[in-house]
């Protein structure tokens, strides 16, 4: 009898050792692959380049997809990353602003561009966040885009409390908000 006890403990003392060992080497692959992703640029550029694809509205080939899903997908990641309450507008009516997101700081308005890379994004849009957050009493904006601002939109956006989050800045904002959903599931299903 105390062999089969003693053999039982042993077991239960080899499980426990393998699966905590197996799951900090899963924690382990996991941080650095997504240190291998963030810290390569041509990595990003393929990211980027595949929400562009995954949004884009194409009417020639019958891929139209909804850009409400675009500012869905944005609003998603931004909460995930900056905290606050966000509120994705309707399409018609919201007189160019995309998102409001609702802080302790205060109401910051918040515009979505799908583009191309060669399509870059112009200052209209932030001219349009601007006189939204005047109207509105805003603290902040933002404009988001899959491709980048040319440079006279950095220019007009300089001073006017608007940030310009590029797709590579995007991607960025995306992968931290996949490990925040990752370290929730591992608090889950590792509790």
């Amino acid at each position: 009898m105390k062999l089969v006890l003693s053999l039982l403990i042993t077991s239960i003392v080899i499980l426990l050792y393998s699966y905590f060992s197996q799951r900090n080497l899963l924690k382990k692959y996991r941080h650095n692959a997504i240190q291998a992703i963030t810290s390569h640029e041509d990595m990003k550029q393929t990211l980027r380049t595949g929400l562009y694809n995954r949004f884009k509205r194409e009417v020639e080939q019958e891929k139209e997809e909804d850009p409400y899903m675009f500012e869905l997908f944005v609003a998603d990641v931004m909460a995930s990353v900056r905290g606050g309450e966000l509120f994705v507008t309707k399409g018609s009516g919201d007189f160019g602003i995309d998102i409001e997101e609702h802080t302790p700081e205060g109401l910051y308005l918040g515009q979505v561009k799908c583009y191309g890379d060669f399509n870059l994004v112009g200052f209209a849009p932030i001219a349009i966040v601007h006189s939204q957050m005047i109207k509105q009493g805003a603290v902040g904006g933002y404009v988001v885009t899959t491709s980048d601002f040319s440079p006279n939109a950095y220019l007009y956006a300089r001073g006017l409390n608007i940030e310009l989050i590029n797709g590579n800045q995007l991607v960025e904002l995306w992968l931290q908000h996949l490990d925040g959903k990752r370290e929730q599931y591992d608090a889950l299903a590792f509790a």
